[in-house]
């Protein structure tokens, strides 16, 4: 049972048909039940008058069930790379702080069936393990509960219609920048032509692999205690001792126990270190997401920072050149034809080899250091650049800039100037290339 008699609960309303279906549906239910609601909502701010719309909606719709609407407002506008993820840390802290205030021993969040259905595609498409694939719990950490979870999006808007019920439509779950949206509106709707209970069939499978990990995990946590060192290491014995089919989810727990959590590893890097426990190589590494490696030490495995060594040295580079950095990284420059289309990320570049001012110089990062980003008007420090993209300290000193006529042209992997674009007068094209350095003969996997 997800919510007991006597229990408050603090409803997440957004102000979209899932989160009004939700609270109308509780709010049908409390007095029966003898359960408190209590409705909050966060407003993110960046799509403008479109969330001031939705938090009024909010607003409305509690206080047409006779309830009171706690509001919470973003800080400021968020800079840095995947929103989405900043936008659920900063939602779901406010929800936590507004449930403590209030005395709620629950959240309950609006996700329905087709949530489900579209979060086992996504992580199928990220390559997610058995854990991933069991999808969104309907209750996690016996705190956020997902009373519709089994509820269709259909059935939600029927119970809308019926109810009286107003809501927004959010306009960004319509952009096809986000997976999510892609997924939504292009992948399931395909299954569904194919077999029309697509929807429940994922969510079904999605059940079966969370009682099953539910039994792994079991089995896995006294292997664990065995196989752990007082240090926070993982004796190598302890993962060649247990089954292929165990030793992934080994590896995963002692993982989660090192780091806090699991974000942004996938089942490529769980196998990685399940392989590293099986070489021969005494102190090979396997870098992980977050600015993370794990160490092979002779008979045990250890977490730990990595960190890229700082550059001390400048180099120039012209066309037919590779630099190769003491730090292990490498830069090639090439004339090459000019493209009709820009690289498709930031490990390499192509610039109008005319508008470059010799020499090219590659080097380390310095204080104060500042770029002209692509697409802005104005400079902004590396530091900030560094900070927006999520770059871990240790990593800092060690990433190469590329410099010229005293400017910063291109950090790789993180920012490109506007400086020396491809245009339709432009005669000579320069591409540059940069590799990563490898980590003790390990593939880097982020």
């Amino acid at each position: 049972m997800m919510v007991a008699s006597g229990e408050r609960v603090l409803v997440a309303l957004s102000g979209g048909p899932d989160s009004v279906a939700l609270l109308g549906a509780l709010q049908r239910l409390a007095h029966r039940q003898g359960i408190g609601l209590q409705a909050a909502h966060f407003n993110h701010r960046w799509r403008g008058a479109e969330a001031d719309r939705d938090q009024a909606c909010a607003v409305a719709v509690a206080a047409q069930l006779g309830l009171e609407c706690v509001v919470g407002t973003a800080a400021g506008a968020w800079r840095g790379s995947n929103l989405e993820a900043h936008a659920r840390e900063q939602r779901y802290a406010f929800l936590e702080e507004v449930a403590t205030v209030r005395g709620c021993s629950k959240i309950a969040t609006g996700h329905t069936l087709d949530d489900q259905a579209e979060t086992v595609l996504l992580r199928l498409l990220r390559g997610s393990g058995w854990d991933g694939l069991a999808g969104i719990r309907p209750v996690r950490d016996g705190r956020i509960v997902r009373p519709l979870i089994d509820c269709s999006r259909a059935a939600v808007l029927a119970f809308l219609d019926s109810a009286g019920l107003p809501y927004c439509e959010d306009s960004s779950n319509a952009d096809r920048r986000f997976l999510r949206n892609r997924v939504r509106h292009e992948v399931l709707p395909l299954l569904h032509l194919i077999n029309p209970e697509a929807s429940r069939h994922l969510a079904a499978v999605a059940d079966i692999l969370a009682g099953e990990a539910a039994v792994l995990e079991a089995q896995i946590a006294p292997l664990l205690r065995a196989g752990s060192e007082p240090d926070g290491g993982l004796a190598i014995t302890a993962v060649r001792a247990v089954s292929p089919a165990l030793a992934p989810r080994l590896v995963r727990a002692w993982l989660r126990d090192q780091r806090g959590d699991l974000l942004r590893l996938g089942a490529a890097h769980v196998r990685a270190v399940v392989d590293l426990a099986h070489g021969s190589r005494p102190n090979a590494q396997v870098r992980l997401p977050g600015g993370r490696i794990v160490v092979r030490e002779y008979q045990r495995l250890r977490l730990q920072a990595w960190t890229v060594p700082e550059m001390t040295s400048a180099q120039v580079i012209v066309p037919g050149t590779t630099v190769n950095l003491e730090n292990g990284w490498r830069i090639s420059a090439a004339l090459v034809p000019i493209p009709t289309a820009m690289p498709g990320d930031l490990w390499s570049l192509v610039a109008d080899a005319d508008a470059l001012a010799a020499p090219l110089i590659v080097r380390g990062v310095r204080a104060g250091d500042r770029i002209r980003p692509l697409g802005m008007r104005g400079h902004r420090k590396l530091q900030d650049v560094f900070v927006d993209r999520k770059l871990p300290v240790a990593q800092r000193r060690g990433r190469p800039v590329v410099e010229t006529g005293g400017e910063v042209l291109w950090v790789p992997g993180l920012a490109r100037s506007g400086r020396a674009l491809i245009t339709p007068g432009t005669r000579s094209a320069l591409r540059l290339v940069a590799e990563n350095p490898p980590i003790a003969g390990a593939k880097p996997l982020c």
